[in-house]
């Protein structure tokens, strides 16, 4: 498995089709998606051998093994075979007054919540950003208030999330013993965000849930990021990025495994310096600043715990 497949550009195939439906595929999945029928929105949509993964309001999850004859050979991956799994993430979103004036002054700037996360993907792979394989993604309008849309990607193993990893296999991080695979770790993981902001994209939900790691015992462990749902293109946000996504990822880093030692190595891998300057501390500070204030909110909303505070 090497990591460039993951970080290669995807070609698409874009398919318009009948009242308002369109579709747009990764061409390495093209023959796989025809295999099985995938060939509209109202196909994959009304799929019933899917398990539900997570359902909420407006978006549900669910998981696919899809029953291949044969097997094809796709660039992002080993084989894929019957046992493969494939998540469909499915939208359900009502229009604001915003969206409806924008879908008919500019329709071409406009993308439901499927397209938007797979073309979230592309930018990320056009960047030379690792990330978990983008399948296909379409969209249907029901009526001019309301848009229906999915979003397809593969089973990122052998990637595991990092997150997984402090919670199932916290003895092969924690103490001296594993402090130079501590390191090697988070050092990557402050390269892949430097390159990120540079090229003037920020993850907003830049944690351990979304942190994907694949030879994490390795000298430079491989990194890649999926759910690309929520990623800020402003570039007027930049200032914050940085302390927004550190203080997301420091909240959900145990205290019990990452000491303050290896955050301030985290952040100043990012910065590249191995002395701080006065401006650097001061922004660590406000870093370290908005984890507590993370902390306290997502105490007082009661919201479901991450890996930082299980």
């Amino acid at each position: 498995m090497n990591c460039s497949n993951y970080c290669e550009p995807v070609s698409c195939i874009e398919k318009p089709g009948n009242s308002g439906e369109f579709l747009i595929i990764n061409q390495s999945y093209q023959d796989v998606l025809s295999g099985i029928g995938f060939t509209s929105f109202d196909s994959v949509w009304s799929n019933v051998n899917a398990e539900l993964i997570e359902q909420k309001k407006d978006r549900s999850i669910l998981r696919v093994k899809f029953p291949l004859i044969k097997k094809y050979e796709i660039s992002d991956c080993n084989t894929v075979d019957k046992h493969t799994y494939f998540y469909i993430k499915k939208f359900r979103q009502k229009l604001s007054s915003w969206q409806k004036t924008m879908r008919l002054l500019m329709p071409k700037n406009f993308a439901p919540e499927g397209l938007k996360e797979f073309n979230n993907y592309c930018l990320f792979r056009q960047n030379a950003l690792a990330t978990a394989s983008p399948v296909a993604a379409g969209s249907k309008f029901i009526s001019c208030a309301c848009v229906d849309s999915f979003f397809i990607t593969q089973d990122f193993s052998p990637f595991i999330e990092l997150e997984n990893l402090i919670l199932n296999q916290s003895e092969t991080l924690y103490g001296k013993d594993n402090d130079i695979k501590r390191r090697n770790i988070l050092s990557e993981i402050a390269v892949y965000a430097k390159k990120m902001h540079e090229c003037g994209m920020n993850h907003k939900d830049f944690n351990a849930t979304h942190i994907l790691l694949q030879k994490q015992d390795a000298s430079k462990p491989l990194v890649a990021l999926f759910d690309l749902q929520r990623v800020d293109l402003n570039p007027f946000n930049r200032i914050r990025w940085q302390i927004k996504a550190f203080a997301e990822l420091n909240y959900t880093l145990p205290a019990s495994i990452f000491s303050e030692k290896d955050r301030l190595f985290l952040y100043s891998t990012y910065k590249r310096k191995e002395h701080l300057s006065a401006f650097n501390r001061l922004q660590y500070n406000c870093i370290r600043r908005k984890t507590e204030k993370i902390a306290r909110h997502s105490k007082k909303r009661h919201l479901a715990p991450k890996a930082g505070n299980i």
